[in-house]
């Protein structure tokens, strides 16, 4: 289905999408029990600093995000893993507030947005005709971080101090740019996915700028479908501890759960990849949520 260099390209996006896991609400979350205790703040302390300092990383990743495109991505990779690796360092070193916000604000811009940013625009930008699928597969490294982070990392704080985690985690990620250069050295910004299909219709994509965007009314209308998952998952993945605890569940429980969710995330990338190539995005958006809002139902309403 792929050749060698487009295997390459999907490599590369597993390895960055599985690295942002250290900046997603998933990762971040399982601390917020030793971080609160280090700093004694409340769950609602720690919930208004990281909104916050998730708020502002979306807002930067706008302005530095649109750099992919003026620069190899080999660079811009390299740029990224280094700012996370700093970033993993500087939240090992957290000892107040203010430096809690300015840590996670490091970890969102750097982990959950442009290392993610970087795997979703290469492939992206690479794959034509089977674009749905190479994203999909790309993802299995989100999944992959999902199955294996959680239970490991609940098991390293068993023995380990938190901060020591954290520093172990940023030396890892030096490894990165070393790999990206394997991966990606000869794809240059104009590289393609070859399409062999010489039949196909040629069909005019509208570039558009941000402000068309914007002015548009439909935008928003696919952003509120859009934002529905991110937004009630980030709660319920920082808030773990405290539902835990309010559910009267075990440390390992939430964590063995992901390993479930990380199955079902494989099985769903894989689904949507075909479903999304061979009917669009555009006709499967309005039943996304449907899931959600039963995930929503069964929390609220059983403990076991």
């Amino acid at each position: 289905m792929f050749n060698s260099l487009s295997l390459k390209v999907i490599l590369f996006g597993f390895i960055f999408t599985f690295f942002s896991s250290f900046g997603q609400s998933f990762f971040l979350g399982l601390f917020n029990s030793s971080i609160r205790d280090a700093l004694s703040i409340t769950h609602g302390q720690f919930g208004t600093i990281y909104a916050s300092a998730t708020l502002l990383s979306s807002l930067v990743i706008i302005w530095v995000g649109k750099k992919i495109d003026d620069i190899d991505v080999f660079k811009f990779g390299t740029f990224v893993t280094l700012l996370l690796s700093f970033s993993c360092y500087f939240f090992s070193k957290v000892s107040s507030v203010t430096f809690l916000f300015i840590a996670i604000f490091l970890m969102r811009f750097s982990g959950q947005g442009l290392m993610s940013h970087t795997a979703t625009t290469t492939i992206s930008r690479y794959f034509t005709k089977s674009r749905g699928k190479a994203l999909s597969t790309g993802w299995f490294g989100l999944s992959t971080a999902e199955f294996i982070l959680p239970i490991f990392i609940i098991y390293l704080l068993t023995f380990m101090e938190w901060r020591s985690i954290w520093i172990n985690i940023s030396f890892v990620i030096l490894l990165l740019p070393i790999i990206s250069y394997l991966l990606i050295k000869n794809i240059k910004l104009d590289s393609r996915e070859i399409d062999n299909n010489k039949n196909k219709r040629n069909i005019k994509i509208k570039n558009w700028k941000r402000i068309e965007v914007i002015k548009d009314y439909r935008f928003y209308i696919v952003c509120l479908n859009m934002l529905a998952m991110p937004w009630i998952a980030t709660g319920v993945f920082v808030y773990q501890s405290f539902i835990s605890e309010a559910k009267e569940w075990g440390s390992f429980v939430i964590a063995q759960s992901f390993m479930v969710y990380s199955i079902l995330s494989v099985v769903t990338l894989l689904g949507s990849g075909f479903l999304i190539d061979k009917f669009t995005s555009r006709k499967l958006l309005i039943f996304m949520n449907f899931p959600l809002l039963f995930s929503t139902l069964v929390l609220f309403y059983f403990n076991t």
